[in-house]
Parts: C-alpha cells; sequence; structure tokens
C-alpha cells in the first residue's frame, strides 16, 4: 500500500519506508530498532514502524543500570518481564497493551531541514506532535524526554546515533496504563526522582477515551506522512533481519555493566542519575571504564566520554556536535571521575 500525501515540492526525499502495523511479541518490537536503523543507513532511505505490544514489563533505556530502576525480586514475582531497548534514555512501562513507534533516519535532518545534533528531538519530535493531534489529542513537547497530550505526559521518547549519523528514535506510549513505572516496581532509588516534571502521565485511554490502540496508531502514521510531506510506502520485513537475542528478559541487578567493574556512586542530573563503574587498581591508561544513566546520548559517544578520562593526553577523543539530553558532558565526566576515585 502507498499512502501518498500532497504538499509543496521539499529539498529532502520525498519516500520514507513504513512496515506495516502488527501486533508483535514486544523482543520484536525492540529488535525492530536497530533492524531499521541499518536499513535507514543502507538504503539512505527514512524508515518507520509501529507496534501493538502487550505488557506486563519495563524497558530500560540502553544504559541504564537495572537494578538501579527497578527491583527485579519484585518484578519476577509479579511477572513483570524487564527488558533493554536500543536507544538510550528512560525506562518505559508497558502495562497492558501498548504501542511502540520506531523511526530510523539515514541523518538528524533526513525529515526537517534544521534539525541538528543539538537539536534531535526538538525537531523531529515535530512528526510525532502532528501524529497524535491528529489522533485526537492535542500534543506538545516541552523538552525532556516525553511528549504531553493534553498537558500529562503520555509518550516516553528515546534515541541512539550512529557513529555515521544515523539516527533510531523509539516513542513508547500506554493503552490502558501510563509509561510511567508502578512503585511496586520500582528501585528505592528510581522512587526518589520526579521523572514527569510534577505531572501525573496518563494513559492513551485516558486521553482518548473510547479509541482503539489500532486507530490511534494508524493516526499518528498518517499524521506523522502529513508533518514531513512524505510517501509512506509500504515494505515487508525479512525476519532474518531481526535479532531478538538482544531483547530477552534481564535478570541481573547489574546488568549491562561489565563484569569486574566497581559501579561508582551515581551523579544527580536533571534527567534522573548518571552512573559510571571503573577496574579497580587499574592503571590509568588502561583501566576499563563504563558510563550510562538515564541521559539521551549516542552510545559510541558515552563509550568515548569514559576513554577520554583513560586518555590523560587527550588525543583521538573529539567528541563534536552531540546529541545530548538531560545532562552534561561534564556531567558524565564528573560521574566517570566519581567511578574511579571510589575504586581506589
Amino acid at each position: 500500500m502507498i499512502f501518498i500525501v500532497s504538499g509543496p515540492a521539499r529539498d529532502v526525499r520525498t519516500s520514507m519506508h513504513a512496515l506495516e502495523l502488527a501486533h508483535r511479541p514486544l523482543p520484536e518490537a525492540l529488535a525492530l530498532g536497530p533492524a531499521l536503523l541499518a536499513r535507514a543507513a543502507r538504503e539512505a532511505v527514512p524508515q518507520i514502524a509501529a507496534s501493538l505490544v502487550t505488557g506486563p514489563a519495563v524497558v530500560l533505556g540502553a544504559v541504564q543500570r537495572a537494578g538501579r530502576v527497578v527491583d527485579l525480586g519484585r518484578a519476577a514475582s509479579a511477572g513483570v518481564s524487564v527488558l533493554r531497548r536500543s536507544t538510550t534514555g528512560c525506562a518505559a512501562w508497558i502495562g497492558g497493551e501498548g504501542l511502540v513507534f520506531t523511526v530510523a533516519l539515514p541523518h538528524v535532518a533526513s525529515l526537517f531541514a534544521d534539525a541538528t545534533p543539538r537539536t534531535l528531538l526538538n525537531r523531529n519530535v515535530r512528526a510525532f506532535l502532528k501524529g497524535f493531534s491528529r489522533a485526537g489529542a492535542m500534543a506538545h513537547y516541552f523538552g525532556r524526554d516525553f511528549i504531553s497530550l493534553r498537558q500529562r505526559p503520555a509518550v516516553l521518547l528515546g534515541f541512539d546515533v550512529t557513529p555515521e549519523g544515523a539516527v533510531l528514535i523509539e516513542a513508547f506510549a500506554g493503552d490502558d496504563e501510563p509509561p510511567s513505572l508502578p512503585e511496586e516496581v520500582q528501585s528505592h532509588e528510581e522512587r526518589a526522582l520526579d521523572r514527569w516534571l510534577g505531572k501525573e502521565p496518563a494513559a492513551l485511554s485516558e486521553v482518548l477515551p473510547g479509541a482503539d490502540p489500532e486507530d490511534i496508531a494508524h493516526a499518528v502514521l498518517q499524521g506523522f506522512a502529513e508533518r514531513v510531506q512524505m510517501e509512506r510506502v509500504e515494505l515487508a520485513l525479512d525476519l532474518d533481519e531481526l535479532d531478538e537475542g538482544r531483547f530477552q528478559r534481564i535478570h541481573d541487578p547489574r546488568d549491562p555493566v561489565p563484569e569486574g567493574l566497581v559501579v561508582g556512586s551515581p551523579v544527580p542530573v536533571p534527567i534522573g542519575w548518571i552512573e559510571a563503574a571503573a577496574e579497580p587498581f587499574g592503571r590509568p591508561e588502561g583501566q576499563r571504564l563504563w558510563v550510562g544513566g538515564d541521559v539521551l546520548a549516542p552510545r559510541w559517544a558515552l563509550e568515548r566520554i569514559a576513554a577520554r578520562v583513560r586518555n590523560a593526553a587527550g588525543e583521538g577523543d573529539a567528541l563534536g556536535d552531540i546529541p545530548l539530553e538531560g545532562a552534561t558532558v561534564a556531567d558524565l565526566l564528573q560521574a566517570v571521575g566519581v567511578a574511579v576515585g571510589e575504586a581506589g
């Protein structure tokens, strides 16, 4: 099926590739992220997909330490799966039925010519705002990592960027329950945070009462295409492109911290916490380090920031103009410094 949107000519590609809306197991929906990202980079064409998924599940950001966000024992007792996605940012909750939108771009300005690494979400979220507004809920983006529907946080965002500049954006919304983690599965550290700037998150059924999630998804996709003035050309997906093995249940509270590293005290930032870990008694020039947390940032950049601490000469560690939301490079370096100091 081809969905054509009329509009003035634009100095960008005029089509995007789309997967048909489908009910998908959550690991499959999450595996679409890297698969579509690879397609976008290879074909130089934007990719989009929407998936209907079911919980109960916590979907951790790519570099959140599991035990700092979730009480894994309580989650297991409650039958809640804890999974991890490809994009960075904060955890999303899928209580019953929910929607996952996956957008992969060849570069940050594929949809909007004025988008830059520093405005990655601010510019590209425009298409989602049009989509959810088309579905019947006035949508706004006030910064940070969520879209508000009728003035209530309702859609959690995450992103990743490859070293070559291809962009992956994921959006999570719950139909019957909001995307905020229930208190009974939160860790002590997570309960201490105000993730939503004092607002009460909402489920889609609260802001769009009586609407079917499938109809909402179709409306969002249609509004998205209208906003970017592109044809939506639906293509099939070869299941061999999906690596669901990366998206299975998490049982280790240290995940994804590499084995043998000591986790330092977390550093508070506007979006939540930044954490780092260091190899104990390692030599500065070869000490293994890890940095993660709630920040929205390219995973490769976080690895480069950890390497910067090892590289006292500062050679070859330039980050350039990277997308960064919820924290600063100085915050990340501070967390690494704390971990190095506490590791001894």
